[in-house]
């Protein structure tokens, strides 16, 4: 794993066989350590295994370790949102740590007071660590959100696609002819959620960006692709589909980065 990371062959690899990607995880916890770990080491594996510190992604997403704990991490939950449900539910299941794709600092700096304040001393008191990696679990070609989506819809001829901050964060491919509204249907089936779909007509081209990640309609559409799945949009959103003949689904933010 290490070598892979290191060498940054940031190709998408698809892995029909989920099993497949457990042992890709496993196998590199392998090549480190074979028994328990804290969290600073722990930390150390995942920001070369997501190449925390090489992705440009929203300065307050501060991707990494979050909030340290001490001891080791015998037990990890695993959320998309850091909320007070989730800290709550983690502790109670006695995990040493939280990894979330949406982490603590979002806001910006802000006061440590109410529900913030809250949040802090929860995870302090209680030995909660906390790791978040948004876009670089998004955007990894083995175990990231936009690959999960493209093994789900079996997409074929897979290749990086929607750029932000000088990096592609989403992939393209192609799929077997299919309607938008079937493809939209077949979405729903694998999400366990609803889809927008918006337009109409055949799809053979597809990109995809789990999230929020509307505003990369534009570039699916300049791209020539003939839909674009994303997790939600705004109003405008709507018209630009319309108008550039790209159908647009929005599979919904949560869903899209669940699986």
């Amino acid at each position: 794993v290490f070598a892979y990371i290191k060498e940054r062959s940031f190709e998408p690899v698809i892995f029909r066989d989920r099993e497949k990607i457990l042992k890709f995880f496993v196998n590199g916890f392998s090549l480190i350590y074979t028994g328990f770990m804290d969290i600073l080491q722990l930390s150390y594996y995942l920001d070369n295994l997501l190449d925390i510190k090489q992705i440009k992604d929203s300065p307050n997403s501060m991707n990494g370790l979050q909030v340290q704990n001490t001891g080791d991490i015998k037990k990890i939950g695993l959320a998309v949102d850091l909320c007070t449900a989730t800290i709550e539910k983690a502790i109670a299941v006695e995990c040493n740590m939280l990894f979330v794709h949406h982490g603590m600092f979002w806001g910006g700096l802000k006061p440590i007071r109410g529900n913030f304040y809250n949040k802090i001393s929860t995870m302090i008191r209680d030995n909660l660590g906390l790791y978040s990696a948004h876009l670089p679990l998004d955007m990894h070609p083995v175990l990231g959100n936009n690959i999960f989506l493209a093994d789900q819809l079996e997409l074929n001829e897979v290749e990086p696609f929607g750029e932000y901050e000088g990096q592609k964060i989403g992939l393209k491919g192609r799929l077997d002819l299919i309607s938008a509204e079937k493809l939209g249907e077949k979405i729903e089936g694998k999400l366990g959620s609803p889809a927008k779909v918006i337009g109409s007509g055949e799809v053979r081209t597809l990109g995809i960006v789990s999230g929020g990640a509307a505003d990369i309609l534009s570039q699916a559409a300049a791209d020539g692709l003939d839909a674009y799945l994303t997790g939600e949009g705004a109003n405008h959103h709507y018209h630009e589909a319309i108008e550039s003949r790209c159908v647009l689904i929005l599979a919904g933010h949560y869903a899209t980065e669940t699986g």
